[in-house]
């Protein structure tokens, strides 16, 4: 394959540009336009407290600074912002739309799916790489903010998944509600857990992801104490991870 001109990487940078800012304003307004206090009575088991929304804040925050040092003409070759750009625009675009998807709660699923994996990849790309610029633009602007934003989806895929698999009757099937809730909890830390020693790319991270378990702990006990302990088990798993 023949390498791009200077004139197509220029213009392939300004696009990418356009959609990282059209990406984040989407989410932006689709999350701050949507009521989370409908949380309280969402059927999951595993979801978090309503004030635990209060992380979308500095979510939001970091995604404008991501945005905004996109923006910057001196940055538009960056390549640590050319390999997240993309994902990073279809993650939280992605986000906005996955809670207003009309029809059987089945259908957020691939929306789910898309922000996760989305998510996951810019925050793999944002790993440092050896020659390129490692200072406090790079740490603050943009690990910190998609690792946040990737541990707090983690979190968010695991209620939204339960959510679904409760709302579409399946977890009537053996073995029931609550070892289904204890499973995908089981997952959702197991996998943080890996992603923390294998890629810390920022203890955001973690941080995300222990505080959203923690706090759906903190909601299900002492009513509902498998998934609460279940929860509870796995934040402290993924904070154990994040210390070594």
């Amino acid at each position: 394959m023949e390498p791009r001109s200077p004139g197509a990487a220029r213009a392939g940078d300004r696009l990418r540009g356009v959609a990282v800012a059209a990406g984040v304003a989407a989410g932006i307004v689709g999350g701050v336009t949507e009521d989370f206090e409908d949380g309280t009575r969402s059927p999951s088991l595993v979801l978090p407290t309503p004030w635990a929304f209060g992380i979308w804040g500095p979510i939001y925050a970091g995604a404008v600074g991501y945005a905004t040092h996109t923006a910057r003409p001196s940055r538009r070759t960056d390549p640590l912002l050319r390999r997240t750009g993309w994902p990073v625009a279809l993650a939280y675009a992605l986000a906005g739309l996955w809670v207003r998807v009309p029809g059987p709660p089945r259908r957020q699923l691939p929306a789910i799916a898309g922000t996760v994996a989305a998510a996951a990849t810019a925050y793999q790309r944002a790993a440092p790489r050896r020659g390129e610029a490692d200072g406090a633009a790079e740490a603050w602007l943009v690990r910190v903010p998609l690792a946040l934003f990737a541990g707090w989806v983690t979190v968010a895929a695991a209620a939204g998944t339960t959510e679904v698999v409760i709302g579409e009757g399946y977890a009537d099937l053996p073995p029931g509600r609550t070892p289904w809730a204890v499973a995908v909890v089981g997952l959702a830390g197991g996998v943080a857990t890996w992603v923390t020693r294998r890629h810390p790319v920022s203890p955001a991270y973690p941080a995300a992801v222990a505080w959203g378990l923690g706090t759906a702990a903190v909601r299900a006990l002492p009513r509902r104490r498998l998934p609460g302990m279940a929860a509870l088990l796995a934040a402290g798993a993924v904070a154990a991870a994040a210390r070594r």
